[in-house]
């Protein structure tokens, strides 16, 4: 594997140098702070491992397996947490804002490289609660370090801050400090220990040998499965009175373990159990919320944008002729493909106002995962010039145009969300949000965060030992013709797809 940054003299390039003394100029000049994203070409295979290297500091993980593109991040030169109705807007400006004051130095990175990284909260009026402490209703950062790899090449970039008073060896010696941490990084080695061996003594089996106990894990549901079924009758005859036309019901399971969880192993394992979905993951401090999600809001890159619809589900068979008759029956199904409808024509009103040529295919495909197959609808658009506040639209007036979507929330979306509020009785906080990075020029790109889980760990302490609490989320759409049993189903074979590889079961 190539180095990943050398370890040599920063005062030797006489490129960064200049880079900083300039920077440091522009930044007395103005008498505000400026920042700097030094670049550096360089190779690595994994970035899972330098996630791990983050430990318990600011992180992000972003990972597209089809498209060999993977982003990890750590650390903060400047932040931003807001709540409300003006999240996006209040994102926007403070992106804007620092994009105007950031000095590129060092290699050229591809079009469209990220910066910016965070998400949002699914309800910006939804109360704090505890365990969504460490994520706000829209939290974004501009990392210390960020490993990206896009179009078949991989760029280390380090970020500082200059200061109006900063002196240009201050600010080396805080790149400097970031160069230590990668080369760090790049040094850990995965340790791989095989499953499938037991304990020998002489190279045999010893007779008799009682071995330890495993892991513990307390698995419970939020609530009563009648409770659910009750609930989904109850918007059932919302729906039959008119005054929803779909809803996006979820639960959640609690998994108590007798140990901290190991996210970068999870992380591994959903990798290899759903490599065609986004893999996410957001940290701070012991708290993690990730997701295997099949879903992408949007993706923008120059004036092209890319988004999918994805609705309607029932399970995998169990050998091929079953699957397959599953599959014809959910791309027959009336119902499902209804459901399917009303999220292709939100994304479709959704960005009427901000593209002058959108492809919507007039059927959807099948999107086949592991347990569970969905029925897609792949969208394409290109950005007019002068649909947004300034001049072509940002992805963040995308992102808050198209959430919620029908395939998350309902439709209407404001009425669906109130019902919610009133009686889904979740703390959804991030689960089925909007979680991605932003680039410079206004694009950048959103998956939403299904298949996700809130992982809390605790670390031992005098009296208390180490442990920790997942709490993994699902959601089934409820419209005219759902049937209880059958959305409880859904709900269980979604939930079971995070539950395996967390526990190992």
């Amino acid at each position: 594997m190539p180095e990943l940054i050398a370890e040599a003299d920063l005062s030797a390039d006489p490129a960064l140098r200049t880079g900083i003394e300039r920077s440091v100029a522009r930044a007395r000049r103005s008498g505000r702070t400026r920042w700097i994203a030094w670049a550096v070409e360089a190779g690595i295979a994994n970035p899972i491992p330098c996630y791990a290297h983050a430990a318990d500091r600011d992180r992000f993980y972003w990972e597209r397996a089809p498209d060999d593109e993977f982003l990890c991040a750590w650390g903060s030169v400047h932040e931003i947490e807001t709540e409300g109705r003006d999240r996006f807007r209040d994102v926007r400006a403070w992106k804007a804002d620092l994009s105007a004051r950031l000095d590129r130095i060092g290699a050229e990175r591809p079009e469209s490289a990220a910066d910016f990284v965070g998400g949002f909260g699914f309800d910006p009026d939804a109360p704090a609660t505890p365990e969504w402490k460490s994520f706000a209703a829209a939290r974004f950062l501009l990392p210390e370090v960020m490993l990206e790899r896009r179009a078949g090449r991989a760029f280390w970039t380090l970020f500082a801050r200059v200061e109006p008073g900063s002196r240009a060896e201050s600010v080396r010696a805080a790149l400097e400090a970031r160069r230590t941490d990668v080369v760090a990084a790049g040094r850990i080695r995965e340790a791989r220990v095989s499953c499938d061996r037991i304990p020998t003594e002489g190279g045999s089996v010893v007779a008799g040998e009682t071995w330890p106990p495993g892991p513990t894990y307390l698995v419970r549901s939020d609530r009563k499965h009648a409770v659910f079924e009750d609930q989904v009758r109850h918007a059932l005859r919302e729906i039959d009175r008119g005054g929803l036309v779909k809803i996006v019901l979820a639960r959640s399971l609690l998994v108590d373990h007798d140990g901290e969880f190991d996210v970068p192993a999870f992380l591994e394992r959903l990798r290899g159990l759903y490599p065609t979905c986004t893999l996410v993951a957001v940290g701070r401090g012991s708290d993690t919320f990730l997701a295997a999600t099949p879903e992408t809001l949007v993706r923008v890159k120059g004036r092209q944008l890319e988004t999918a619809a994805l609705a309607g589900s029932t399970p995998r068979g169990r050998h091929p002729d079953e699957d397959r008759r599953l599959a014809e029956g959910l791309l027959g199904s009336p119902k499902e493909n209804e459901e399917h409808r009303h999220v292709v024509e939100a994304i479709r009103e959704g960005l009427a106002p901000f593209c002058d040529e959108l492809e919507i295919p007039a059927r959807p495909a099948l999107r086949s995962l592991v347990g569970i197959q969905h029925l897609e609808t792949p969208i394409r658009g290109r950005l007019a010039e002068g649909s947004g506040s300034g001049g072509r639209a940002d992805i963040l007036e995308i992102v808050e145009a198209l959430h919620p979507t029908p395939a998350v929330c309902g439709v209407p979306a404001a009425a669906a969300r109130d019902w919610l509020r009133s009686f889904e009785g979740l703390s959804r906080g991030w689960y089925a949000a909007p979680i991605g990075w932003l680039d410079l020029e206004g694009g950048g790109e959103f998956c939403v965060a299904l298949r996700s889980a809130l992982i809390r760990n605790r670390a031992a302490t005098r009296g208390a030992p180490a442990g920790g609490r997942a709490v993994l989320f699902a959601g089934a759409g409820i419209v005219s013709g759902s049937e209880p049993e059958a959305e409880l189903a859904e709900t269980r074979i979604k939930l079971r797809a995070l539950l395996a590889p967390l526990t190992e079961i």
